[in-house]
């Protein structure tokens, strides 16, 4: 009984280390994946970051938010291996208000998150939320104009 007991010390502590091991290497790629976008938007003219977050959709995007030096609010839309693929003033496109304004007529119960990404070279705003009917849905809109370009919807689970 002693040696079952051990044994399973064991693989519990290797199962553990593994998983730390394996949190470890995803943090510091997203790390990584966001500091080199950071250093390729300071070529762009973005001198003062105030965001960073990781857009994952059919690619994965860095979303890189700040100033510029005449202290213009700028967002840059930069892929995972730190190529630049837009750079626009905040005022070139709808704002984040805007955006969550075109759920509205849906009636959602909660909104999740409302983010910039991009789709096939394409700006845009994702707005999650809950619907009528209890689901996760996505809603996307053109950043520049605030077009509808999808939505789709995912069941929740029973415990949500």
């Amino acid at each position: 009984m002693k040696k079952i007991v051990i044994a399973f010390v064991c693989v519990l502590f290797a199962a553990l280390f593994l998983y730390i091991d394996a949190y470890s290497d995803a943090i510091s790629s997203k790390n990584e994946s966001e500091q080199r976008a950071m250093k390729q938007v300071e070529k762009k003219g973005i001198v003062e970051v105030t965001d960073v977050y990781t857009y994952r959709g059919s690619d994965v995007y860095v979303i890189v938010i700040g100033k510029n030096d005449k202290g213009e609010q700028m967002i840059a839309w930069v892929t995972e291996k730190g190529r630049v693929v837009d750079v626009r003033k905040a005022s070139e496109g709808i704002t984040k208000q805007q955006a969550l304004s075109s759920v509205q007529p849906y009636q959602p119960k909660a909104v999740v998150s409302v983010k910039l990404g991009m789709e096939k070279e394409v700006p845009l705003w994702e707005i999650t939320y809950i619907d009528e009917r209890d689901r996760y849905s996505f809603y996307y809109v053109r950043f520049e104009d605030g077009a509808f370009l999808k939505r789709y919807h995912f069941a929740r689970g029973k415990d949500s």
